[in-house]
């Protein structure tokens, strides 16, 4: 069912949208970083590890002229770990966009968790840029709290021996921030290639704790007769 709001309608999104909402992925990541890194590519690499539909799992939001300025999706690992990304157009932020998905994510990911085990610990995750500091914000305001920093350093290898007609193989690997240092990476500079280095900060919200274990002993058959 589509919702509007302000001129604005959310919506499930459609194979058709994947490529406004790539181009929306990279605006993001150009605001925020200075260069496009991400990409639809990224997420759909994520997905395929998890349990994700995007008919189901996953909300754009479009304006009255048809551009699609939002996006958001939910994706999980056994019903209890549960992940989130937010994307909204830079220039369409301030709107309370960003709330909306973030809260419809919320609300997706709790009609989800009466299939996780009865005892089990149930939280939502989202990531964000460091220098973000709407999202942050956001993230506080609704309860959750932040987790993990960590930067990312993607790397696009070329081929010295090609003749540069095959593209370049990238990868990118999560490196944790310890005492505000970037410690570990050395080794994936010492190879030819182009890289770029991003700040990360993960946010967590405890949808259910887990089932505290009763120490207490089980009455005995004994104990029962005696009743």
């Amino acid at each position: 069912m589509s919702i509007l709001l302000s001129n604005l309608v959310v919506r499930p999104p459609t194979l058709e949208d994947c490529s406004a909402i790539a181009e929306l992925v990279e605006a993001c990541d150009s605001a925020e970083h200075g260069i496009a890194e991400s990409s639809i590519r990224d997420l759909a690499s994520r997905w395929r590890k998890y349990s994700f539909h995007l008919e189901s799992d996953a909300w754009v939001i479009v304006t009255g002229r048809k551009q699609l300025v939002g996006f958001a999706c939910v994706w999980h690992r056994d019903y209890e770990e549960f992940s989130t990304f937010i994307c909204v157009h830079p220039q369409e932020r301030r709107r309370g966009i960003d709330t909306l998905l973030l809260r419809l994510a919320e609300q997706h990911a709790h009609e989800l968790i009466h299939d996780a085990r009865p005892d089990a610990r149930v939280s939502l995750r989202g990531e964000a840029s460091a220098t973000n500091a709407q999202a942050r914000s956001l993230f506080e305001r609704e309860g959750y709290r932040l987790i993990r920093e960590f930067w990312r350093v993607a790397l696009a290898l070329v081929d010295s021996d090609g003749d540069g007609a095959s593209p370049p193989r990238k990868f990118a690997v999560d490196v944790e921030v310890e005492a505000g240092r970037l410690s570990g990476a050395a080794q994936l500079f010492d190879r030819e290639g182009l890289f770029s280095v991003r700040q990360f900060v993960t946010y967590e919200k405890e949808l259910r704790p887990a089932a505290e274990e009763c120490d207490c002993p089980s009455d005995s058959a004994e104990t029962l007769s005696r009743v």
